[in-house]
């Protein structure tokens, strides 16, 4: 399916990951230009420099407004629009409540739940302007669950957090041309749950999904183009979970 993204300027955030950099090399190949941002610039450039003229990194701390303002209104002096919004960025505490502590907390809710606010604000002023945006959350199989295979209560309410904010913002946004929906993967095979996943914890959590396979990268990145295409233009307000039917047991 063409999903006609020529030319579409795209902000992915959290794009120095696995995740994001599937994300945003999808969105490339769909023909979008990305803003490749992560708060390492590295790891940013790292991503955007396999894709010369069409992605550009940049540094965004995605706890910080001010930071996150500052870094959208640039993009849009740049390139006069922002048509898609991935939030990406999140981080993972694996404590349980007991052990977790009141930072741990903040911390998880700043780059997990704040932070998608403070990035939907920054671009909504233009896109209401142009009665046109795609914004695309990445919540988690956790929030149905509060908790997962790696993350815990805290991880999982704040991804619970993202799908709420989803429906509200969906719902306020559509009179407006805006769609507003969220990805909610399973465990997806990066290097980081390769490194926790012992070949025993790897057999229960393969064991425990319908289709026998962890997410990949692409699943997740696939999802993404297409919720931010006009293929998608009367889907909004949804949770598309890409789980491999892991929550239908």
């Amino acid at each position: 399916m063409d999903l006609h993204l020529e030319d579409r300027i795209a902000l992915v955030t959290g794009a120095g990951g696995a995740i994001g950099a599937a994300i945003a090399a999808k969105l490339i190949e769909e023909g979008c230009r990305v803003h490749v941002a992560d708060i390492d610039l590295d790891a940013a450039r790292e991503t955007a420099g396999r894709w010369r003229e069409r992605a550009t990194a940049v540094r965004i701390d995605v706890t910080d407004a001010g930071n996150v303002q500052r870094n959208v209104d640039a993009i849009v002096a740049r390139d006069g629009t922002l048509d898609i919004l991935v939030n990406n960025a999140g981080i993972l505490k694996t404590a349980s409540i007991v052990e977790s502590t009141i930072a741990d907390w903040d911390e998880v809710c700043h780059a997990n739940l704040s932070s998608v606010y403070y990035c939907c604000k920054a671009v909504l002023p233009q896109m209401i302007a142009r009665r046109y945006g795609k914004i695309v959350n990445i919540a988690s199989m956790s929030a149905a669950k509060a908790g997962g295979v790696f993350g815990n209560v805290l991880y999982g309410t704040t991804k619970a957090g993202v799908v709420a904010f989803t429906k509200g913002f969906a719902r306020e946004l559509a009179p407006h041309g805006i769609n507003v929906n969220a990805i909610a993967p399973g465990v997806v095979e990066t290097a980081m749950t390769r490194s926790r996943l012992t070949p025993e914890i790897r057999a229960r959590v393969v064991g425990a999904m319908p289709m026998g396979r962890l997410a990949s990268v692409d699943d997740v990145a696939n999802a993404v183009a297409f919720l931010a295409s006009d293929a998608a233009s009367y889907i909004s307000g949804d949770t598309l979970l890409v789980d491999g039917a892991c929550l239908t047991r």
